[in-house]
């Protein structure tokens, strides 16, 4: 789903994971659209939530971590 832009105009993609598991804490995560998940791509965030909000809600707060540590 997406839930808007960020970053130099990536958008942002949630996806509803629910991992079997009885803590909900992680059930959602987001992450910009170039994300590949690759290990040689250097350092990609993603945010995770309880819900969709939350999870969009940390990837924007680490986005900013991230510029700020710049």
């Amino acid at each position: 789903m997406d839930r808007g832009s960020c970053k130099m105009g990536n958008k942002i993609i949630t996806s509803h994971v629910y991992p079997p598991i009885p803590w909900r804490g992680n059930d959602w995560c987001a992450h910009l659209d170039d994300y590949d998940g690759a290990p040689d791509a250097g350092p990609q965030v993603v945010g995770w939530g309880a819900t969709e909000a939350e999870a969009v809600a940390d990837l924007k707060e680490q986005i900013n971590e991230e510029d700020t540590t710049l």
